[in-house]
């Protein structure tokens, strides 16, 4: 038997002065627990209890033995305490990437309801372009990420994709726009300038195949007659928009809500919108992650609450 055992017993007969009765509440028998006790005075070598026509009373040895068994009590209890909300940490921590639209659409309301769940562990939320979310993701600074497919993820990166959902992009400007209530031919935009929100930057192209790079390659070309702004903030983007004729000329139409109350109003093109399918980037390490598995069904239930799926 243990000592932790023997003394959280020794703290119940010192406590009642009675061995039946600490026998009862231990659900222990009385001769199984009277044993103890004498084995307990024949290992430390001291007499702990005197015996009464009552019961027992403690010897001064076991008044010292007392006060230190419960105050070891307490702290073996508050070290388990300590153990579990540090397990709870290590298990649940969570560090989450996503696009500026999906942590206003549904991810912002999984946080609120994980941290509901798990009051003690540390979340961390990275907003952002999606190539730089995949290189956090592959350095481990985060678990997972939502945003949209990236078309060319070199398959040796080792991420798993999850889609959600699909969304059409759409083109946004101030109200008041030159471009506004007439249907916007891609020539007409360059005469204005064009805005990027969490642009590809150059350092985490190597994440993508040639053949994505060569497309974002003429992309930029043809661009290249064009005044382009760009920023990874946006609020930064939606001061931009309404303090100019700027054109955030790519970006989810589901936003169009959120826009519409900083008075930036979608626009009607000539063409269709792009369409891409979001879902949840996953090292494929941590597919069977507990947290992540969580996290992931945390997420589709927000997006049916929503209807967005």
């Amino acid at each position: 038997m243990t000592v932790d055992k023997i003394l959280a017993q020794f703290i119940e007969v010192a406590l009642l002065k009675n061995v039946s009765h600490a026998a009862k509440k231990l659900h222990l028998s009385q001769p199984t627990l009277t044993q103890n006790m004498k084995k307990l005075e024949a290992r430390l070598g001291i007499p702990l209890f005197e015996r009464t026509a009552s019961g027992v009373t403690t010897t001064e040895y076991g008044d010292l033995l007392l006060e230190q068994a419960q105050m070891m009590q307490r702290i073996y209890s508050n070290t388990l305490i300590k153990l579990e909300s540090f397990k709870e940490r290590q298990t649940h921590n969570l560090r989450i990437g996503t696009g500026h639209a999906w942590w206003h659409l549904f991810v912002s309301d999984c946080f609120n309801r994980y941290r509901m769940l798990h009051p003690e562990v540390n979340i961390h939320i990275d907003l952002g372009n999606h190539l730089r979310l995949i290189d956090l993701l592959l350095s481990g600074d985060i678990d997972l990420f939502i945003g949209h497919e990236i078309h060319g993820l070199n398959p040796r990166v080792g991420i798993h994709f999850h889609p959600l959902f699909t969304v059409t992009d759409s083109m946004f400007a101030r109200d008041g726009h030159p471009l506004c209530g007439q249907k916007v031919t891609p020539e007409a935009l360059l005469d204005f300038p064009h805005l990027k929100l969490t642009p590809d930057e150059k350092r985490y192209r190597q994440i993508v195949e040639d053949v994505q790079q060569q497309k974002l390659s003429r992309n930029r070309l043809h661009l290249t007659e064009q005044v382009v702004w760009s920023t990874n903030s946006l609020v930064s983007a939606i001061d931009m928009l309404n303090h100019s004729d700027a054109v955030l000329q790519s970006y989810p139409a589901c936003m169009a809500d959120y826009f519409a109350a900083h008075h930036i109003i979608p626009l009607k093109g000539t063409q269709q919108g792009q369409k891409n399918i979001v879902g949840v980037y996953i090292l494929r390490e941590k597919i069977d992650a507990p947290h992540v598995i969580q996290v992931q069904k945390m997420l589709l239930q927000q997006l049916e609450n929503k209807n967005i799926i």
